[in-house]
């Protein structure tokens, strides 16, 4: 999703969690700042439900999980909250809290680039994600062509990418023990439409 407009500053993560949790609509919070989350397109919303159905399949009766843009991932280091627009794991959830709202250990984290966010997503966002010990995969997908990069933590934390697409290419998550074609991902999707 996309990020625009600045809200109220210098707010207390619980005074966020406590606007939020009444709020219309959506808002992120970076160590007391709080901006506003823009909607997104259909090939977005198309994307990011075909990565969730496509991995949801695969996690049946294991102990992971997928979730939507809904829940919120929680960077201590940071002091911030995301909505990555998909993220799982494998193995018990840390909330953060009793409300049980917004979760500290995702494995993979999955955006989907809009113009507005692309050099956010892969800039600061992806700065701040990386400060999750959890995390050791994060997937940035293109809307406007067949293009997903994959960034990968290795055993020496250093993040290494490879870019797919080719709708016949697959990407395979080690942290959920799954696999996604870019044919899948992309299915139903529509570009160059206005």
């Amino acid at each position: 999703m996309s990020t625009h407009k600045q809200i109220r500053t210098m707010l207390t993560a619980e005074e966020y969690l406590g606007q939020e949790r009444v709020a219309e609509f959506k808002s992120e919070y970076v160590n007391g700042d709080v901006t506003a989350m823009a909607g997104g397109s259909s090939n977005h919303s198309e994307i990011a439900t075909n990565v969730i159905g496509i991995i949801k399949q695969q996690l049946i009766e294991r102990p992971c999980r997928v979730f939507n843009s809904d829940l919120k991932v929680r960077i201590d280091k940071a002091n911030s909250f995301r909505y990555p627009d998909v993220s799982g794991l494998c193995g018990p959830i840390l909330y953060h809290d009793k409300t049980r709202d917004a979760y500290c250990n995702p494995a993979v984290i999955f955006e989907v680039l809009s113009p507005s966010t692309e050099s956010f997503d892969r800039g600061e966002k992806f700065r701040l994600y990386r400060l999750l010990d959890s995390l050791f995969e994060y997937i940035l997908v293109r809307q406007d062509r067949v293009e997903v990069e994959v960034w990968t933590r290795g055993a020496d934390s250093v993040w290494t990418s490879v870019i797919y697409n080719e709708a016949i290419d697959s990407i395979r998550l080690k942290t959920l023990d799954c696999s996604l074609t870019l044919g899948d991902i992309y299915d139903k999707v529509e570009f160059g439409v206005e």
